[in-house]
């Protein structure tokens, strides 16, 4: 039996109905390519494993013994994926018509890409940001202060999509793991995920290593698929808050990531960085009040002084 085109692997989390949505969105376009589909439950407990192997018959389903975390749960259906291509899919996300048929050929139609994103959306069917620049250690204050929307060009500013749109193919150093697709020959030649990242940043490290290696990565926008806003991760457990709205994982993949590739220095710079973006941000805000209050008072004094 030939291998089949794409590979796809959802790790679910007390994600039952969004992990039935998604998977009914996949058997609806799984003719477009040869697929196979893996669900790696993460030791649920809303029934999401009974409910795949009851509902979902064609799915390859791994129950975890334990929540692993997103990196780990996928290093799991990466070993017994056989795809000339892998995707890794969110749960909580709705595969559109031509999403795979488009995917296979644009990766088909360019040996030197190693991985690739889909165009992704809102609910609402706004666009959603899903390419982006490899992060540096100013790209978080960046970001903080608006300076990503001012100078979009610069090697700071993740967001591609501020500066290249939406509707045409570009070149991008990651994209976010709620749907990627990686050549298998290229994630041969880089091994799985870093399964020390428990949540976030894990698909980031993975592409650098990917470009690292001398593959390309490439944003497709005619293959669309919906995002429903992270909900998947609103059921994992441990998001309890550290700094401001950010969960604990993440802020923990932050520091692991630029340890990582930028060293103890560089993290400190970034964090550094970030706190005093964080404070410009805080007494910026404080300054707009009291102008916003100031033109109030002086508005009602004119209209006192004329009425």
């Amino acid at each position: 039996m030939s291998a089949p085109d794409l590979s796809i692997i959802i790790v679910s989390f007390n994600t039952r109905q969004l992990l039935a949505d998604c998977l009914r969105s996949v058997h609806d376009v799984r003719d477009e390519a040869a697929i196979g589909v893996f669900v790696v439950d993460n030791h649920s407990a809303d029934g999401s494993a009974d409910m795949v192997e009851q509902d979902f018959p064609w799915v390859q389903l791994i129950r975890n013994p334990s929540n692993a975390g997103f990196a780990a749960a996928n290093n799991l259906a990466l070993a017994r994926a056989t795809g000339r291509y892998v995707m890794l899919l969110n749960s909580d996300t709705i595969v559109h018509d031509g999403a795979f048929r488009t995917l296979v050929r644009f990766m088909d139609d360019r040996p030197s890409a190693g991985y690739c994103g889909s165009n992704l959306l809102n609910e609402d069917g706004t666009h959603l940001p899903s390419a982006r620049r490899l992060p540096t250690p100013l790209s978080p204050a960046y970001a903080m202060t608006g300076m990503s929307e001012r100078k979009p060009a610069s090697a700071h500013c993740q967001d591609l999509h501020v500066r290249l749109g939406a509707d045409t193919p570009f070149r991008a150093g990651w994209f976010t793991g709620a749907c990627l697709v990686v050549r298998r020959e290229t994630y041969r030649e880089v091994g799985p995920l870093d399964d020390g990242y428990f949540l976030y940043y894990e698909e980031t490290d993975w592409c650098r290593q990917m470009a690292q290696a001398g593959w390309q990565g490439w944003y497709v926008p005619g293959a669309v698929v919906t995002h429903l806003g992270g909900r998947s991760v609103e059921h994992t457990s441990q998001v309890r808050p550290f700094f401001g709205n950010h969960p604990v994982h993440w802020v923990n993949s932050s520091r692991r990531y630029f340890r990582r590739w930028y060293g103890v220095g560089g993290l400190v710079f970034k964090q550094l960085l970030l706190y005093a973006a964080i404070w410009l941000r805080h007494v910026w805000r404080r300054s707009e009040q009291s102008r916003i209050k100031a033109r109030t008072a002086g508005s009602a004094l004119r209209y006192m002084i004329t009425a």
